[in-house]
């Protein structure tokens, strides 16, 4: 009878100890959880914002090359017009042929808040003319936080000895453009801004081949 009496306080005693056990479990866990949930709260919008990051500036490096390589053919319009329209630091307008089909374009390059903007006109009429009412826009970059700084710099054609940049200069005189694009998806989050940087040199404006002659 003692005995019986015996087991039954130890099977007491092991099952007191388990409930506590499964307790101390469940706060280990909870606590564990808590963390977790705090953990991914705080670094899914970090890696949201790095993915972001990483495809505006591929974005921007692969419109940059694009830009670069049709403003490096840079040539008169269809009507004459000299290859240089306009330029300022954060808007370029100019002449070349965008789509390889033997017809001039004038292209506009433009930022506007924190996108960079492209506009493309085509020729029309006979006489031909460039109507600015059939411009067709898309917007080609994001996230391009330059602000006020220049996207566009010009220098002439002594760069790169001559590293001056031109100032409210005669077109004539832009022979080199420098780009520098400022690139954040988040500012208020890291990483911070990526800058995207390259050259171009018009080709056609080179005064060892020849004057490029404005036309009417």
């Amino acid at each position: 009878m003692l005995s019986s009496k015996k087991r039954l306080i130890d099977n007491k005693q092991q099952l007191g100890l388990t409930i506590l056990e499964v307790i101390m479990v469940v706060a280990i866990s909870s606590f564990i959880l808590i963390v977790l949930v705090r953990f991914l709260a705080v670094g899914y919008p970090l890696s949201k914002t790095t993915y972001l990051q990483v495809r505006s500036t591929e974005t921007a490096r692969i419109q940059l090359k694009r830009i670069v390589k049709i403003l490096r053919e840079a040539r008169q319009s269809d009507t004459g017009s000299y290859p240089l329209v306009e330029i300022t630091p954060q808007k370029i307008v100019f002449f070349a042929d965008v789509d390889a089909d033997d017809v001039t374009e004038r292209v506009r390059l433009e930022l506007s808040g924190t996108k960079l903007y492209k506009g493309t006109l085509e020729p029309t009429g006979d006489p031909l003319v460039y109507d600015e009412d059939n411009e067709t826009e898309i917007v080609i970059m994001a996230n391009v936080r330059n602000d006020t700084d220049p996207i566009f710099t010009y220098y002439s054609g002594d760069y790169p000895a001559d590293t001056t940049p031109l100032e409210n200069e005669d077109l004539s005189d832009v022979k080199y453009i420098e780009f520098d694009l400022k690139i954040d998806a988040d500012t208020a989050i890291d990483p911070p801004a990526v800058e995207v940087q390259s050259q171009v040199q018009l080709r056609n404006l080179k005064t060892n081949l020849g004057e490029v002659v404005a036309g009417p």
